[in-house]
């Protein structure tokens, strides 16, 4: 029984999990949960998906042995009381963290996620980690002192096989009507409680021939992809009133973005690191680092990414990106600070563990 983003999704770990199951476990029957509304078309039809607070999803959180999920569970609102014999796998939602989280920023969380965390780490049975400082990072901070399986997250499996990133970088031109001789460039930062848009706004009139010279192409595409967290709270159609400049706020899945992507564009997003497991450039665009502060791990200047705190600034980064100097940094902070153990593998190092413990 899966979910992920409190049921808003069929994406991340649970996802990659499920469809590596589908291929080499094809006795095991897969749940996934949704709330009403939901678009379940990216949905493999051997999945069977059931409705949130339907009757059949009463009768699965009694019956199902693995439950899996990228997020804290909350037992209250999802009317779910652990049984003997069930085995839960949190499936966090990040493999390495740049801003700080859960017992880190304490004093930042209120009450009642404080509460809820706490529970939920003592009902689960494993979690998973993609590098030493996740590692490290769970059993400090989670309030967790279970197993930690620390062979990689399964959504960055798909960066290591390269019929899956050739797949996805069609599907994704398909989608948008991309030439596929295009260069992709995904802008996707992260949110901001302010209610205005100004922090993501770039003029990508002047911005794209720059990244066209980076990059070594005749023409670039550019995606945008704000955060879930926006949908719906402010209007961010200015940010994609650009020839070439697509909206992909709602497409399904951030992963396939990033497979099919040849340049990352963020600022506090953790996808930055997800992105990185392909040696592809990545760049920080952040007009506010000086008051966007809940407290980082890592000081933003010694990232191996080139920062822009503005436009001019952004220009001038994309101009002058050495593209050796990067890679050298990237491996250098990915092995020695990071300590990163993706090898692509960790769906099946996932199933063989729920073999492991069937009943």
């Amino acid at each position: 029984m899966c979910w992920a983003y409190n049921f808003k999704q069929y994406g991340c770990n649970p996802r990659y999990l499920s469809e590596y199951l589908l291929e080499h476990h094809p006795d095991m029957e897969i749940y996934w949960v949704f709330r009403r509304g939901v678009d379940v078309s990216a949905v493999d039809p051997r999945i069977k998906v059931v409705r949130f607070r339907s009757w059949q999803y009463y009768k699965l959180l009694a019956t199902a042995e693995f439950m899996a999920t990228n997020v804290r569970t909350d037992p209250f609102k999802i009317y779910w009381h652990k049984r003997p014999g069930q085995k839960y796998m949190m499936l966090w939602h990040a493999g390495v963290a740049l801003k700080r989280i859960e017992r880190d920023a304490e004093d930042k969380l209120g009450y009642s996620y404080l509460q809820r965390a706490k529970h939920d780490s003592k009902v689960c049975d494993l979690m998973i980690s993609g590098s030493a400082m996740h590692t490290e990072l769970i059993h400090r901070a989670f309030w967790y002192d279970g197993e930690v399986l620390e062979c990689g997250i399964p959504r960055n499996d798909l960066f290591f096989h390269a019929e899956s990133v050739n797949v996805s970088r069609r599907r994704i031109a398909k989608h948008y009507g991309i030439s596929e001789d295009d260069k992709i460039v995904l802008y996707a930062p992260t949110f901001r409680n302010s209610g205005t848009i100004e922090p993501y706004r770039i003029d990508w009139s002047r911005v794209m021939p720059e990244l066209c010279k980076m990059l070594g192409a005749e023409c670039v595409s550019v995606i945008v992809r704000m955060h879930p967290n926006l949908i719906g709270k402010v209007d961010t159609s200015s940010l994609v009133s650009y020839e070439g400049v697509y909206d992909g706020t709602m497409y399904h899945d951030m992963q396939e973005m990033l497979a099919a992507s040849d340049l990352l564009i963020t600022d506090y997003s953790s996808s930055m690191f997800d992105f990185s497991m392909q040696g592809k450039p990545c760049l920080l665009y952040a007009t506010d680092v000086a008051q966007y502060d809940r407290g980082y791990y890592f000081n933003f200047r010694e990232l191996p990414y080139p920062l822009a705190e503005n436009e001019e600034e952004l220009l001038s980064v994309i101009e002058r990106f050495d593209k050796a100097l990067y890679e050298k940094n990237l491996n250098d902070f990915l092995i020695n600070r990071v300590g990163v153990k993706e090898c692509g593998n960790a769906s099946e190092r996932l199933a063989q563990w729920m073999r492991k413990h069937s009943i």
